[in-house]
């Protein structure tokens, strides 16, 4: 009978000992495990781009998804690069897609925006487009990339300015079926 209680308390104690990790969340700073992003809708901002923006016209494409603020001096100093990135990739299955996370009027943001003259689309990332990459916790920085494999699946995520060869890297090698390499670590 000792015997008997002696097991059940051990038992008892694994479980106390294993029920903390049951649906523990990440620690801050690690990646957030993100679903297929396969079709998520966004107002236009740009007006060369009618109507809503839909990712799922881009099915089976490699798409890079960029969060970024239409008022943000580097990231408006930064279009010109990414305009170059999506021309350089868009004959071999890749598209750059703009997600501005802002909280103004869309009419302001639309007026930066075209000014800006994006040659990809860009729509105004509301809170159901935020949730479906991870919520504010994915998106750490302004700018955020998601670059997503034919799939929809995250492949990688940036959080800041990462240099322009290691997207045209990571990019091509998604768009040519190889892994990517392995992250850089970030700087402490």
């Amino acid at each position: 009978m000792k015997t008997s209680v002696l097991k059940l308390l051990i038992l008892n104690s694994s479980l106390l000992i294993l029920l903390p990790a049951c649906g523990k969340k990440p620690p801050a700073g690690e990646p957030v495990p993100v679903p297929p992003v396969n079709n998520f809708a966004m107002k236009n901002l740009a007006s060369e781009f009618p109507g809503e923006i839909r990712t799922a016209k881009y099915a089976g494409q490699v798409q890079l998804v960029v969060f970024f603020r239409a008022d943000d001096p580097a990231c408006r100093g930064s279009i010109a690069d990414w305009n170059a990135l999506h021309q350089e990739f868009a004959d071999r299955g890749f598209t750059l897609v703009g997600a501005v996370a802002d909280d103004r009027k869309p009419d302001a943001i639309g007026a930066e925006i075209v000014a800006l003259d994006p040659a990809w689309p860009v729509g105004l990332a509301d809170a159901p487009v935020v949730q479906a990459f991870g919520g504010p916790p994915a998106i750490r920085a302004i700018p955020t990339f998601f670059l997503l494999d034919r799939d929809g699946h995250v492949a990688r995520s940036y959080a800041g300015f990462v240099p322009l060869a290691t997207l045209r890297a990571d990019i091509g090698n998604l768009l040519d079926g190889q892994p990517l390499a392995p992250a850089a670590e970030p700087a402490p």
